[in-house]
Order: structure tokens, then C-alpha cells, then sequence
């Protein structure tokens, strides 16, 4: 660092050019680390022993977790008898379905796996959370669907399954990172095969001799009508969303009065409709009927938080497509919806797990067995009678590690894509 003063010129009287003052600053001391032992001691001290009142909350709070944490294992490994689970695990997961059928789970599995595997290599990559995850959910999968002698084959089924997932996931992540026509045309393929998924697994399930439909029940019966309901709902969604926020009043008044009157209703009585009415309107599979009514039924929802992203818009957003040429609905395609549906990501992911949730209403009204109608079946066996309790947590558990998934995707899919942030 130099400071220059001009000095007066000894010979002529004038005044000489500049001269640099050197300034010498002091040397760059480096702070030491700190010992593990020290920095362990400053977080305890800030996060839970910060004043007296905190640190009496802490021990009162460890003291109820810990209370807590006894119970759930004086519960699972002194009181409950698992029996009622393991030995029914077939009915539990898969209901009726046909054993010389089996086939048709494991092919639809493997499909599903292989989705799996191509959405990650497209749009991110394995971490090690994930594959903790996976393992100890891959055996309990097994162990679920195997029965009899028929571990070895199930065991067989589970490992094709997750070859056709790593062959998926390395031939997805040969694809272009950047955007070019390549990429384009490989994630709107994806796309549309994820959007397709639950009509071919179901197909696969059901047709050319497949499983009835009081065959098809279970754990698996909720893992069909759930998505059906998730996805039909955003594709009704979005097409009332742009409806209702039309400057049309035909068009507005019409997706006002179809979302305020599905919603004035609960679940359980359009269900009533999809027995009864849609019965008698269109017939068809019981199934598909229900599908079509959480479809409707989610649709009337998505479409109030998806018209909540189109207002969070700013009004720019509409005249910057306008001013490139673009007519409204390439600017709404290319412009407004995809900034919407990624401000609508936190609530539609809510509902999405509130309907997941929603499917065990379904045994309650409809001729249809999923996990809890499965559930009160083996219950119903005599000496299984006084262990209702065992079979219900079990149900809840597994309803819990669903909506766990749904919520840890969301917030993946959250911070890749920036929600939240200003």
C-alpha cells in the first residue's frame, strides 16, 4: 500500500513529482481451530443449556422424549405380538391377489423401480442418504411379499427389479446435463411415461386374466388409487386454476361453481357417488370409478393453490410475453404456469399427502378391502382376535414412511428449484 505527498524540489523550487511512502501492515495471524471438545461445549451451551429457564426446558423435554422412547419399546418388544403381522403379511400388502398371478407384481415393481432409477439419473443422483434408505426398505419389501417357499423367487423378482433401477438411472445420466433438443426430447418422454405410470401398472395388474377387482386390495390397492388421485387431480387442477382466474365470466363463473361445490362436500360422500351414481351413469370397475372421483375431488383443491401461484405472479410476467410475440397461451405454457406450479409446490405436495392419507376412508364406504379393510381381516381371524392394536400401528407406520417420502421429495425438489427464496 503506498500514500503519495508531493515535496518541494531542492533545485529548481518547484515542486517534484511524488514520492511512495511505503506502509508496512502488520502480519496476517490465522485464528487456530478450536478443539472438538471446545466447539461441542460452545453448541450445548447455545442451543440447550442457554439460560436457566432453556435448561429447564431441555431436561423437561428429554425427560418426556425419554418417557416417550421407553413406552414405544416396552411396546415393541415386551407387549405386542407381531405374529398377527408376519403371518399375514400377504394380506396385508397384496389382499386376494391370485398366487399364480404373482408375476404381475413383480413386473409392475420392476417398472416402478425402473421410473424411479430414470428420474433420479435425469434430474439428480443417488445420495447416501438414499441408498441407506433403500436397502433396509428393499428387504422389508422382500419379506413382505414373500410367503410359503416362495422367498427365493421373491428374492430373485427384488434383485431384477433393482438391475433394471441402476440400468435406468446410468442410462439416464448419459443424457445431456445441458438444455439442447437431446435432453428436451428425453425428459418429455419421461415425463410422459410418469404420467402414465398407474394406468399401466394397473393394467399389468389386471389385464388378460388378471386379478379382479375384490382381488386387488391391500396395501397395493392404496399405492394405485393414490396416485390416480395425485395426478388426476393436477391435470383437473390446472385447466379450472386458469379457468377461474379468466377475465371470461362464462368460463370463470363455471370453474368457481365446480371448485366451491366439490369442496363443499367431503370425501366420504363423493365416494357415495362413485358407488352409487357413477354406477349407474358410466358402470365400469368399481376401481376406476374411485380413481375418477379423488381425481375430481383433489382437482377442485389443486386448482385453488395453483390460482394462488398465477396471482403471486407479477403482472410483468404476462407483458414480457407479450413482448417477445407470444400469443397467451404460449406465454402461459412457456411462461406463467411453470413459475406458478413451482410457488404451489409446498401446498400441493400437502395435499397430495392428505390424500394419500384420505385412502383409508375407502374400506369405510366402498365394497373395497386396502390396508385397513385388509387390517380388520386379520383381526377377524380367531387367534388373532385381542391384537387390534399391533395391526393398526403397523397400518399407520406405513402410512407414515409414504407421507415421510412425499414430504423429503418435496423438499428436494424445493431447494433444487429455489422455493422460499427472495
Amino acid at each position: 500500500m503506498t500514500n503519495e505527498m508531493p515535496v518541494p524540489d531542492p533545485a529548481g523550487g518547484g515542486i517534484a513529482p511524488p514520492r511512495a511512502r511505503r506502509v508496512v501492515l502488520p502480519p496476517y495471524r490465522q485464528r487456530a481451530a478450536r478443539p472438538r471438545s471446545v466447539r461441542a461445549r460452545e453448541w450445548l451451551r447455545q442451543n440447550l443449556v442457554p439460560s436457566p429457564t432453556g435448561t429447564l426446558l431441555t431436561v423437561v423435554t428429554f425427560a418426556v422424549l425419554a418417557a416417550i422412547l421407553g413406552i414405544v419399546a416396552w411396546f415393541i418388544f415386551s407387549y405386542a405380538n407381531w405374529r398377527v403381522v408376519t403371518d399375514n403379511r400377504w394380506l396385508l400388502f397384496a389382499g386376494g391377489f391370485p398366487h399364480d398371478q404373482e408375476w404381475r407384481l413383480w413386473v409392475g415393481l420392476g417398472f416402478v423401480f425402473a421410473l424411479v432409477g430414470a428420474s433420479y439419473g435425469m434430474w439428480s443422483s443417488f445420495g447416501r442418504r438414499d441408498i441407506l434408505f433403500m436397502v433396509p426398505a428393499s428387504a422389508f419389501g422382500v419379506f413382505m411379499l414373500a410367503h410359503g417357499g416362495a422367498a427365493l423367487w421373491s428374492t430373485l423378482w427384488f434383485a431384477g427389479a433393482v438391475v433394471l433401477l441402476a440400468v435406468a438411472y446410468f442410462a439416464c445420466r448419459r443424457v445431456p446435463r445441458e438444455h439442447g433438443p437431446g435432453r428436451t426430447l428425453a425428459v418429455r418422454a419421461l415425463s410422459a411415461v410418469l404420467m402414465l405410470s398407474v394406468p399401466i401398472v394397473f393394467m399389468v395388474l389386471m389385464a388378460g386374466g388378471g386379478a379382479d377387482s375384490d382381488e386387488l386390495s391391500g396395501y397395493l390397492l392404496n399405492l394405485l388409487l393414490a396416485p390416480a388421485g395425485i395426478v388426476g387431480g393436477i391435470f383437473v387442477g390446472i385447466p379450472l386454476a386458469v379457468g377461474r382466474a379468466s377475465k371470461l365470466r362464462a368460463i370463470s363463473w363455471s370453474c368457481t361453481f365446480y371448485i366451491e361445490t366439490v369442496r363443499g362436500a367431503p370425501l366420504i360422500g363423493w365416494l357415495f357417488v362413485a358407488l352409487f351414481i357413477l354406477g349407474d351413469i358410466i358402470g365400469g370397475d368399481l376401481i376406476v370409478r374411485t380413481m375418477i372421483v379423488l381425481a375430481v375431488f383433489t382437482g377442485a383443491y389443486m386448482a385453488e393453490y395453483i390460482r394462488g401461484g398465477l396471482q403471486a405472479l407479477p403482472r410483468g410476467q404476462y407483458e414480457a410475453g407479450h413482448a417477445v410475440g407470444l400469443p397467451y397461451w404460449r406465454t402461459l405454457q412457456l411462461i406463467i404456469l411453470p413459475q406458478a406450479l413451482r410457488i404451489s409446490i409446498p401446498p400441493i405436495v400437502g395435499q397430495a399427502i392428505s390424500l394419500w392419507k384420505d385412502t383409508a376412508l375407502i374400506s369405510i364406504i366402498l365394497p373395497l378391502r386396502e390396508l385397513i379393510g385388509s387390517s380388520r381381516s386379520a383381526i377377524a381371524q380367531g387367534e388373532f382376535i385381542t391384537n387390534r392394536i399391533e395391526v393398526y400401528v403397523f397400518a399407520a407406520v406405513m402410512f407414515w414412511i409414504i407421507s415421510f417420502i412425499m414430504s423429503r421429495v418435496s423438499q428436494r425438489i424445493e431447494r433444487s428449484l429455489g422455493v422460499g427464496e427472495r
